[in-house]
């Protein structure tokens, strides 16, 4: 699997990185390791060199039972992490002053069982008035202290990165897109592509929305989470039925080139200018497997069929 390098950073990542919160543990469940291992060793197994988790995930049991399975992997993996600005979601954050996220580092260090952190990710933009240049210059001091290798912005506006970007490289940023969703991202990923920053995707298969199952199966997975924007973007009453004539386009295009619909479009995201590799997280091997075969995906000849698609999704209903 190809390999890209972050800036001067030294990090260089496979096109596919493994998604760590899918591995959990969820609310009520017990870690389990052993499960964590085995889907990080499969991921090796098929070229994928790093995982992406945050200290927000699960309230920070994430990192916690990521950090447990990566002292029994054998294969070396490395690892993306996020500090947060507050709460939301599945867990919390340590905040954005510079004591708040020097503690913050030092604790996912910690619970990731490392001396340093591969990537490290302001999550998303503080909303509480903490100057944005005193965060990007606490994680330039992360660097400097040998505790962080490349750093990175997930979430941000194309404003906010460049004016990062000025003061110290931003390494690479992290954001959402799909064949149906976060389509406003493609310029980012673009501009960032003209600053040689590196862009790593989340969210390639919409929550699962194109990963080949049917509206109920993709519904029943996130029956909780039914007021939240994404579902109600996707999967709702008639935005879901865009959502899916998106799906069967692309099962339609697959047919005719030996290839899933999860692989097409994460191969679509890999084919976007300036993206340099895309987040796909599961729990099982056979997933995995099928993912990373998405990264070298010849889709020259039908990479314009699947943009025909995009205009049948739930953004342009």
């Amino acid at each position: 699997m190809r390999q890209r390098q972050f800036g001067s950073s030294g990090v260089s990542v496979s096109a596919i990185g493994l998604g760590g919160v899918e591995l959990g543990p969820e609310e009520g469940e017990e870690p389990d390791v052993e499960r964590a291992v085995r889907v990080i060793e499969t991921a090796a197994e098929h070229g994928i060199n790093w995982l992406d988790t945050s200290e927000n995930y699960y309230d920070t049991r994430n990192e916690a039972l990521i950090g447990s399975a990566l002292a029994q992997v054998k294969a070396e993996m490395m690892v993306a992490t996020k500090v947060a600005p507050g709460s939301a979601g599945s867990g919390g954050g340590s905040g954005f002053r510079a004591e708040q996220i020097r503690t913050a580092c030092h604790a996912s260090l910690r619970r990731l069982g490392r001396a340093e952190i591969d990537i490290y990710f302001l999550h998303w933009p503080d909303d509480t008035g903490v100057p944005l240049d005193e965060t990007w210059g606490t994680m330039v001091e992360l660097v400097d202290a040998g505790l962080v290798r490349a750093i990175g912005m997930s979430n941000y506006n194309i404003a906010e990165i460049e004016c990062c970007h000025a003061a110290r490289a931003v390494d690479v940023v992290q954001d959402g897109l799909s064949l149906v969703d976060h389509l406003e991202n493609r310029s980012v990923a673009l501009r960032c592509g003209e600053l040689g920053i590196g862009v790593t995707i989340y969210e390639p298969l919409a929550s699962g929305v194109l990963g080949g199952k049917t509206i109920e199966e993709v519904r029943a997975v996130w029956s909780a989470w039914a007021d939240m924007a994404f579902y109600q973007r996707l999967l709702t009453p008639g935005h879901a039925e865009d959502s899916w004539a998106v799906v069967d386009g692309l099962r339609s295009i697959g047919d005719r080139v030996g290839a899933t619909v999860a692989q097409l479009a994460i191969g679509w995201v890999l084919h976007q200018p300036g993206v340099d590799a895309a987040i796909a997280g599961s729990r099982s091997g056979r997933h995995i497997q099928e993912n990373a075969a998405a990264a070298v995906l010849d889709l020259s000849d039908v990479l314009q069929d699947i943009e025909r698609l995009i205009p049948l999704g739930p953004a342009f209903s």
